[in-house]
């Protein structure tokens, strides 16, 4: 009776959760590493790259689409439009050098789920020099690029803030508690 109570129990619990691991397998999404446009995405990203490295903000711009939203940079979570993008790498390329090396590119395409689109994901070292006094800083990135049509419609940038603000004499102080 016991194995009979075991059994009937074991069978129960696996009734109960199999819903839910049906529920979750229908919301995990299709990524495809190989798709139709992978190398479109990623030359685009690779020449946005090489213009930054070049000081071209034009050329960068060209890679993107006229409503392209950018985010993370100046290690704001605001979002930047292709004028305010044109303004910031205007000033960033003014005053410094960017040179990218370490550089890697992974085009991704999601299906089915909330991120759906083909997608570049790209990580490297920036390692951006004062035209001034020379003095470099070092910054790890990634970023993320979603294109649509052959240009970057949204792009996020993930980096280092700390090592930059550590660069430029700021320190960091354990809170008063």
């Amino acid at each position: 009776m016991k194995v009979l109570q075991k059994t009937m129990l074991a069978v129960f619990t696996l009734l109960l959760f199999l819903p839910m691991h049906v529920n979750a397998q229908k919301d995990q999404p299709k990524v495809t590493l190989e798709f139709k446009n992978a190398e479109t995405a990623n030359q685009l990203v690779r020449n946005y790259t090489k213009a930054l490295q070049n000081g071209d903000v034009a050329k960068m711009n060209a890679q993107l689409h006229e409503n392209a939203m950018i985010y993370g940079l100046g290690g704001a979570l605001d979002s930047l439009n292709v004028k305010q993008h044109t303004a910031y790498f205007t000033n960033s390329t003014n005053q410094f050098k960017h040179s990218i090396t370490n550089d890697l590119y992974l085009p991704v395409k999601v299906e089915e789920y909330w991120n759906e689109g083909e997608w570049l994901l790209s990580w490297g070292t920036n390692t951006v020099t004062d035209k001034k006094t020379g003095k470099t800083i070092i910054i790890p990135y990634h970023s993320v690029s979603m294109v649509e049509g052959g240009k970057i419609v949204f792009m996020r940038y993930f980096y280092d803030m700390l090592n930059i603000m550590e660069s430029q004499g700021f320190t960091l102080a354990p809170s008063k508690q």
